[in-house]
């Protein structure tokens, strides 16, 4: 049972009651806009009628739309998309839904964001973390687990290491989805976010093909606009269909106005918000180099998983907050912890993050002088 905020809510809120302090806030991973783009107001109305359950038509038309240009999908149809509200709320939605089913056990990689791991434990499941690596190899080593009805759920590109798929990792997600015992829940929000010059997209064609399968995505990351609280959920016509009546039981339908935003913003393309990214990653790059901080850039991503090799980063993070205004994310955001790693943002301006990673480079040397 959860009790008490988190770690990075109390920081953040430490932060918020000194409002005249100059705070450097690395707590979002959320990618920003390098100058946000004006999108058209909702239609009259929009915001005080129900939408349908599955999804305001216009919005799944254009996550339609979406999946067959960004994931190369080409069996995907407006019967297998279902509208939610956020990531996080598709991802509950899911794991709500097989628990109901009878599904018990829960996979993932070490580490998951501890938000994935809480809702698994609040649907009723016992999660457990695997060194998965992303490579055949995997399979073996999820099989041996699987006991049961079993979700497995894969983050690709990865929160927070920026690992991605690999195209010879797709055999094994298909072995998963077939597995009689399986159901492979198959986040996607970072998809945007793989550097590579040719990525892999992720495997929507498999997720509607298949009844032991789907795919999460959201607004917050893939567009940089999480206020809407809007995400989406890729499946088997008969896997959505089923969603739809939990859906509609626990939220009725998700808001109007923040549908015909989303509908806009995709249209409208994020190339921008990409291409910012990929210059903070750059600045990181060139800010750190030769330098305690200097780490290879991972492959995906809008963050960095830096270990910062101290004993106990918890109380680093405490310190640096009082004494040198950063607001940091440290790995009791993950589970399981690692210990002595934060997350690093590279969706910020180019002068934030430089400015940043010098006061996180002081904070450590006064760590150490203290």
């Amino acid at each position: 049972m959860i009790t008490e905020i988190s770690a990075l809510q109390r920081r953040l809120g430490h932060a918020d009651a000194n409002p005249g302090h100059d705070w450097l806030n690395l707590v979002e991973n959320v990618p920003q806009w390098p100058h946000p783009p004006g999108l058209p107001a909702a239609p009259a109305g929009t915001p005080f009628g129900y939408a349908p359950s599955q999804g305001h038509p216009a919005l799944v038309e254009a996550l339609v739309k979406r999946e067959r240009t960004v994931s190369a999908a080409a069996h995907v149809d407006e019967p297998n998309v279902l509208v939610t509200a956020g990531g996080m709320h598709a991802i509950g939605l899911v794991l709500r839904a097989l628990a109901a089913r009878g599904y018990r056990r829960a996979l993932h990689a070490t580490p998951v964001f501890v938000g994935v791991h809480d809702l698994m434990a609040a649907a009723g499941m016992t999660p457990r973390a695997l060194p998965l690596t992303g490579t055949p190899g995997d399979l073996p080593l999820l099989l041996a687990h699987v006991d049961g009805p079993t979700v497995v759920y894969v983050n690709l590109p990865h929160n927070p290491t920026g690992a991605v798929l690999a195209p010879e990792y797709l055999p094994v997600l298909h072995d998963l989805a077939a597995h009689p015992d399986v159901f492979l829940l198959y986040d996607a929000v970072y998809d945007s976010f793989d550097f590579r010059p040719a990525p892999c997209p992720a495997p929507i064609d498999l997720a509607v093909s298949s009844q032991r399968m789907a795919v999460v995505n959201s607004a917050s990351k893939s567009l940089g606009r999480p206020g809407e609280r809007v995400g989406w959920v890729v499946a088997a016509e008969s896997v959505v269909a089923g969603l739809v009546p939990r859906l509609e039981w626990e939220i009725v339908s998700v808001n109007g106005a923040a549908q015909h935003a989303v509908a806009a913003a995709l249209a409208a393309g994020n190339a921008p918000l990409v291409d910012a990214v990929r210059r903070g990653r750059a600045a990181f790059a060139r800010a750190v180099a030769g330098t305690r901080l200097d780490t290879p850039l991972p492959p995906g991503g809008s963050q960095l998983w830096l270990d910062l090799g101290v004993a106990d980063v918890e109380a680093f993070a405490d310190f640096a907050l009082h004494r040198h205004r950063l607001v940091l994310t440290t790995s009791a955001n993950y589970a399981p912890a690692l210990p002595g790693h934060i997350r690093f943002p590279t969706g910020m301006p180019e002068g934030l993050i430089r400015r940043s990673l010098g006061a996180l480079a002081a904070a450590l040397d006064d760590w150490e002088r203290r």
